[in-house]
C-alpha cells in the first residue's frame, strides 16, 4: 500500500482522497497531481487493499479505476458506500459504456469519467466530487 499517513490531524480544508487502481503509473500520476493541488492522497493496488484502507481510515472521495484484478471497480463502490456512505467515490475507466455508467450512478458514485482525460479533467471531477459530498 502507497500510503501518505502522517498520524497528524489534516489541516482544515485538506481532503483526504484514496486513489485505487492496478496500474502503478496511473497511481503515481493521479497521486502527483492531487498533492500539488493540496489533497492528502492514499494510493492503493487493488480493491482487496482499498476495503482495508477504507476500514483504517475516513475518506473524503476515493478515485476507483472499472476494471481491476479481484474486486472490480463496482464492486468496491458498494464496499465503500456500505462501509463509509459519506465517502464520494469516481469511476473511471478506459473501457466505459453506458450501461457500465448508468450501473455505477445507480449504485451511488458521484461521477464517472473516461479514460484518458487532461489533469485539469481530473482535478475538476475531484472538485466537484467534494462538492456534492458537502451538499
Amino acid at each position: 500500500m502507497e500510503a501518505h499517513k502522517t498520524g497528524k490531524k489534516l489541516k482544515s480544508g485538506q481532503e483526504n482522497i484514496l486513489v485505487v487502481d492496478d496500474d502503478v503509473s496511473v497511481r503515481t500520476t493521479f497521486s502527483s497531481i492531487l498533492r500539488q493541488e493540496g489533497y492528502r492522497v492514499t494510493a492503493v493496488k487493488n480493491g482487496y487493499e482499498a476495503i482495508m484502507a477504507i476500514n483504517e481510515e475516513s475518506f473524503d472521495l476515493a478515485l476507483v479505476d472499472l476494471r481491476m484484478p479481484g474486486l472490480d471497480g463496482i464492486e468496491v463502490l458498494e464496499k465503500i458506500k456500505t462501509r463509509r456512505p459519506q465517502t464520494q467515490v469516481i469511476i473511471y475507466t478506459g473501457y466505459g459504456s453506458v450501461t457500465t455508467a448508468v450501473e455505477a450512478m445507480r449504485k451511488g458514485a458521484a461521477d464517472y469519467l473516461n479514460k484518458p482525460f487532461f489533469p485539469d479533467e481530473l482535478k475538476a471531477g475531484v472538485k466537484k466530487g467534494l462538492e456534492n459530498g458537502r451538499e
